[in-house]
């Protein structure tokens, strides 16, 4: 189902809080496998014109729960 910004926002707000939760229960091997799951769920969601935002946001969430590199520059904020 395709989604509009607020949703898609709101989802990935709701990702961006539990996933410490998430990865805290599975094993460090399966952290990327979790985060995935929840990922593609909320990219399946994304129409063309808010996938660069929804995709900016899974980064930055994932670098800041540790799964990858990153800057520590903040996603942007514009959709």
């Amino acid at each position: 189902m395709v989604k509009n910004l607020q949703e898609l926002d709101d989802a990935l707000n709701g990702l961006q809080q539990s996933i410490k939760t998430v990865l805290s229960r599975c094993d460090p091997e399966h952290h990327s496998d979790a985060f995935a799951g929840l990922a593609d769920a909320i990219m399946d969601d994304t129409p063309p014109n808010h996938h660069d935002h929804v995709w900016s946001r899974l980064q930055c969430i994932q670098r800041d729960a540790g799964l990858i590199p990153g800057d520590d520059e903040p996603y942007s904020e514009e959709p």
